[in-house]
């Protein structure tokens, strides 16, 4: 039961399963089936040509297009399918006439046509190429009617009514199956492109507003961040504080446990800061092992917090491969007023957090 739930959400993520090589495989190997029941059919109506062109094919579809998928060669595939079909649905109108349904092949390489393009296509001059194949299959399906009605009596006339009846039925639901499993494949590979595409934007936006190690907001966002506090502070009064943190010694880590310790220290802290600051607050790397923190609130609020974070950094014991890390950080605040600059802002907590350094570390200078 977990296999078949495996596969499941395989197919819904767009894992393996559905991989070209596997979708025209399937394809391949359905087909060789398919002529394989033709071929026994043709030969209880007596239908030699029909019998040995379904023989063939079955060698075709198991052979020679296994190969070319095995090669990566998937448009040749899809033509010799189609070239092989419709030589098959002409056939079998000249041989057993038109009402043992061959013809309505014709509409599932319509659809196939459509399909194997949009997933095929490297350039936008594919685009004219399933309307042209959908115009020829058109005038092939007309071209098996007419052949039908200018034969006197078909080749191998099927004068068993419960045989005709079995062809025609037959071909029908094989057509109609074949053509939901094309349409279905055709909106899952759209939806998949659009999820994939979705991904791929929101690592773009990570990218371009996060740190690559620590997943904080990097230094650029972070401004639009403290820009966006400062207008608030100037049209309601709302005071906020800005925390520039550093972790002591780190220089130390780097030169004692190496540079991956390093960042493993980095992460650690970095999720701890995360874990103990508000939603409407902020967290940005601000540089090497340097961290800026937008507390939108009061001086009182803001110390709380960076003396709470200094507590837990301090009795955090990391853990890196065989070694057990302990860091501290200094910490200094600075609190916005009216037609504060930013930036000025940012260096009233830097000038912090420089009296912290000089006078032991570990502690939250206010």
């Amino acid at each position: 039961m977990s296999n078949i739930k495996h596969y499941i959400d395989g197919i819904r993520n767009g894992g393996a399963y559905f991989t070209i090589d596997k979708k025209m495989l399937v394809e391949s190997i359905a087909f060789a089936v398919i002529n394989a029941v033709y071929t026994i059919l043709f030969y209880l109506v007596s239908n030699w040509l029909m019998m040995i062109y379904s023989a063939v094919s079955v060698g075709i579809f198991a052979g020679f297009t296994t190969a070319l998928i095995k090669k990566k060669k998937y448009s040749a595939t899809a033509y010799v399918t189609a070239i092989v079909v419709t030589i098959e649905t002409i056939l079998a109108t000249i041989t057993s006439g038109f009402s043992t349904g061959f013809a309505f092949y014709s509409f599932v390489l319509i659809t196939s046509s459509f399909y194997f393009t949009y997933v095929l296509k490297k350039d936008k001059r594919n685009d004219f190429v399933p309307l042209f194949l959908s115009l020829l299959f058109i005038l092939i399906f007309f071209a098996n009617y007419i052949i039908d009605k200018v034969m006197t009596a078909p080749i191998y006339a099927i004068e068993n009514k419960g045989f005709s009846i079995t062809f025609f039925a037959l071909n029908l639901v094989i057509c109609f199956g074949a053509t939901i499993v094309f349409n279905f494949l055709f909106l899952w590979e759209i939806s998949l492109k659009e999820t994939t595409l979705e991904s791929q934007n929101e690592t773009l936006t990570d990218m371009a507003h996060k740190d690559p190690l620590t997943k904080l907001l990097n230094r650029r966002n972070m401004n639009d961040f403290l820009d966006k506090s400062a207008e608030d502070m100037k049209l309601t009064g709302k005071r906020f504080s800005l925390i520039l943190g550093d972790i002591d010694d780190f220089k130390h880590v780097n030169d004692t446990y190496g540079h991956d310790a390093g960042d493993a220290v980095l992460v650690n802290i970095a999720e701890i800061i995360r874990s103990s600051v508000r939603a409407n607050d902020a967290v940005c790397r601000w540089g090497g092992e340097e961290f800026l923190i937008l507390i939108n609130a009061s001086g009182e609020t803001a110390s709380n917090t960076a003396e709470r974070i200094r507590k837990s950094i301090e009795n955090t014991t990391i853990a890196y491969k065989d070694q057990e890390i302990k860091v501290t950080m200094t910490f200094g605040l600075a609190e916005a007023i009216p037609g504060y600059k930013v930036d000025a802002l940012i260096h009233q907590a830097d000038d912090k957090l420089y009296i912290g350094k000089n006078s032991g570390k570990n502690t939250v200078i206010i």
